[in-house]
């Protein structure tokens, strides 16, 4: 963030690197290379606001570092003898993450999109209940299905899954009745397996 204004510093940035002169209350003077990513220009001393780390004087900034800043026009100080100097600024920007209302935004969107998708499920379920109770053989497979994987808002229940593929499978549903001989065979070899075990 430079000014107000959100930056993508790695596509107009620059980069620098050198050796810290002094610090003061808003950035580093450094005497270095800055320029754009690749393209360093003459060594000289220049000024970096915002600079976010500790450093100390005569710290060295490696060029391996990377580290990259907005070109911002001019800094003018006092020198010791009491004259003034300008040399080039960069701003190192102060690093921003997204913005907290429209995070919070897009997190309470997020809940109601999920508690309208459970409650639309819950819906599909009793309807899915009902057509089942009323004897139709596909909402009876179904549902079956829902109980054995817990699909949909249905907790996993082998029992119920039973009872509904079973009423299914009596009104000649072919994958019912697999499905039930399956789920079956599963509980089965679970059991034999349990007994032997000691």
């Amino acid at each position: 963030m430079i000014n107000g204004q959100t930056n993508y510093v790695k596509l107009d940035g620059v980069e620098f690197s050198g050796q810290v002169v002094d610090i003061l209350p808003n950035g580093i003077r450094i005497n270095g290379r800055w320029g754009k990513l690749g393209v360093a220009s003459q060594e000289e001393d220049f000024f970096v606001a915002n600079y976010p780390y500790q450093v100390v004087s005569d710290t060295m900034i490696s060029s391996y570092e990377h580290l990259m800043a907005w070109y911002v026009g001019t800094y003018t100080y006092a020198t010791v003898n009491g004259g003034s100097r300008t040399i080039h600024k960069l701003d190192y920007g102060i690093p921003c993450g997204p913005d907290p209302e429209k995070t919070a935004a897009l997190q309470k969107q997020i809940q109601e999109e999920k508690q309208f998708q459970r409650e639309t499920e819950l819906k599909k379920i009793e309807s899915l209940k009902e057509a089942a109770t009323n004897g139709d053989g596909a909402a009876q497979y179904s549902l079956g299905i829902h109980y054995l994987h817990g699909i949909a808002g249905c907790e996993t229940n082998k029992d119920a899954a039973i009872f509904w593929l079973s009423k299914s499978a009596a009104q000649g549903n072919i994958t019912a009745s697999n499905d039930l001989d399956e789920v079956k065979l599963n509980t089965n070899n679970m059991v034999s397996q349990s007994s032997s075990v000691r």
